[in-house]
């Protein structure tokens, strides 16, 4: 069962939904990676559930992220790693589809 904490909670859950956004999962596909209910997910981002160690643990791997950069204030060089490359893969994108419509132009 999950705990309700409120003095750790309001630090992780917005971290949580930060580095889902940011590695482009939607709750669904990180419970599912989680292996648990997008609903936990959902609940934790707004701070009304606190994960189990176990779902902690699991949450960090499925984001990429040492467990302790989930309780860190300062953004971690891992979350700057991560929207690097979210941005770069972004922009690849949009350059490919632009040279994709030259083509067939």
């Amino acid at each position: 069962m999950e705990a309700r904490n409120d003095r750790l909670s309001p630090v992780i859950g917005p971290k949580y939904e930060k580095n889902r956004k940011i590695l482009g999962f939607s709750q669904m596909a990180l419970a599912e990676k989680v292996g648990c209910s997008p609903t936990l997910i959902g609940n934790i981002e707004i701070n009304r559930r606190f994960p189990s160690a176990e779902n902690i643990n699991r949450i960090a791997n499925a984001l990429e992220v040492k467990v302790s950069d989930l309780f860190s204030e300062d953004e971690p060089e891992s979350m700057k790693v991560m929207a690097s490359k979210k941005d770069m893969k972004i922009r690849l994108e949009h350059l490919m589809n632009e040279a994709i419509d030259e083509l067939f132009k």
